[in-house]
């Protein structure tokens, strides 16, 4: 019987548990206390995770990845049942995994290429050096911005974090005015902000040239450094703040050289970055000079797109996972989607309230009206919610099915813009020439 073991965890994330025990495998997850991004998600309700813990063998706290404490409890582990795959669905937990993999000697990428792939500063130098196409950048400190040290880039430029996720602390600036109330702004922002999310979010930011095109991630497995696409998604941006992201739309909508091209521009990205195994959800922008890349996060897709391209083509995404790490060579055909769906994001627009007069009864018509089977947007008459500002306090997730992926965005766009009569709350929407 192999033993997987796997660290931390997005929400979604915890279907691999279920996934490893069918294949067979004795299942150990290992949950921080100090910067844990499933925490993060469910808000500390430990009642959220119980249901999934059932398919775990081994059920383990450890206060911090870093330091000895994860180190020597992956040894006692390894002494007593050899782990056979150490794994992370978590942007919390790839470093201190990739740390550990190496020196346990389980299929991985190196310690030191992955760190390579998810600062996005030694990224984009990577890049520059390999001669691929990425934007201009430079890094400035927060204390440098604060002290008013000006970009050199010329606007509009794009300002994020070195190392982060979700979209925090990040801003497209079209105008001087937008940096600098991203300035006056970010050490309130960070003050106010999950004390786990500031420790993982670095306090260096990268000022990048911007990059005006269609958004897209490209779903890949690495084998011996070969890349292939398992899907590619269009992702629609709310129509008030192009970094935010509304959708993950699936198919892309592109035709077969477009998404040639992207493969063909993704196998040079990690050729340069000497990644050679893993899945991960690679985002870019495509513009009349193709493929740029946005960024590579080192685990595979997030929020409850598994759930979806399971749905678009029967395939659990956490079973090739976990295959792969076990050695397993994977075969893939990204044509397989007939169909289309769209993860529509559900977030207030200007935060407030749900409306006391607000029937949660309601809801379910309306699910029935667009043919939604898929829904974790569930909120209480009267509840308070966040303006959306990222990808952390959102509201919850559909999963809209349609014949084609631009008919699917339309129809969610559809739905929210009646979700929000219901909720008596105006909901975000998004935008995109394919829509219109």
């Amino acid at each position: 019987m192999k033993h997987v073991v796997l660290v931390d965890s997005t929400v979604s994330g915890l279907l691999a548990f279920e996934a490893a025990k069918r294949l067979g495998c004795h299942v150990t997850f290992i949950h921080q206390r100090d910067t844990s991004f499933l925490t993060i998600s469910v808000k500390g309700d430990h009642s959220k995770i119980e249901p999934y813990l059932k398919h775990v063998d081994e059920y383990i706290r450890v206060d911090s990845l870093e330091g000895d404490e994860f180190h020597n409890l992956l040894a006692k582990l390894n002494d007593t049942r050899k782990i056979d795959a150490l794994i992370s669905t978590s942007e919390a937990a790839i470093v201190a995994v990739a740390r550990e993999a190496e020196l346990l000697g389980t299929r991985y990428p190196s310690h030191e290429n992955l760190c390579g792939a998810v600062y996005k500063s030694r990224l984009r130098e990577t890049l520059r050096a390999n001669n691929v196409r990425s934007p201009d950048f430079q890094v400035l400190t927060e204390s440098q911005l604060a002290e008013g040290i000006a970009p050199r880039l010329a606007l509009p430029f794009v300002v994020k974090p070195t190392r982060g996720f979700s979209k925090q602390f990040s801003a497209i600036c079209f105008t001087q005015q937008d940096f600098d109330a991203f300035v006056e702004n970010i050490r309130q922002a960070r003050t106010d902000s999950n004390p786990m999310i500031d420790a993982l979010v670095s306090r260096e930011y990268l000022v990048e040239q911007y990059v005006k095109g269609t958004l897209h991630s490209a779903e890949v497995i690495v084998q011996d450094g070969v890349v292939s696409c398992y899907v590619t998604t269009i992702r629609f941006r709310a129509d008030y703040n192009e970094i935010l992201e509304m959708t993950a739309t699936m198919p892309s909508g592109l035709n077969t050289a477009a998404r040639d091209e992207i493969k063909a521009y993704i196998q040079q990205v990690f050729t340069a970055l000497k990644l050679d195994i893993g899945l991960y959800h690679v985002e870019l922008l495509r513009d009349e000079n193709g493929p740029c890349l946005v960024e590579i996060n080192a685990r595979m897709m997030g929020s409850v797109a598994p759930q979806m391209y399971r749905m678009l083509t029967g395939i659990d995404p956490f079973e090739m996972l976990i295959r792969l790490h076990l050695g397993e060579i994977i075969k893939i055909d990204d044509s397989l989607i007939e169909t289309a769906g769209t993860v529509v994001t559900i977030a207030s627009r200007h935060g407030g309230r749900i409306a006391d007069s607000y029937d949660p009864r309601t809801l379910q018509p309306l699910l029935n009206k667009y043919e939604i089977e898929f829904c974790t947007a569930h909120v209480v008459p009267g509840q308070q919610v966040s303006v959306y500002t990222g990808n952390i306090g959102t509201i919850g997730h559909v999963i809209v099915l349609d014949s084609c992926p631009y008919a699917a965005a339309k129809k969610g766009n559809s739905f929210l813009a009646e979700l929000s009569l219901l909720y008596g709350n105006e909901l975000a929407k998004y935008t995109g020439p394919e829509l219109a």
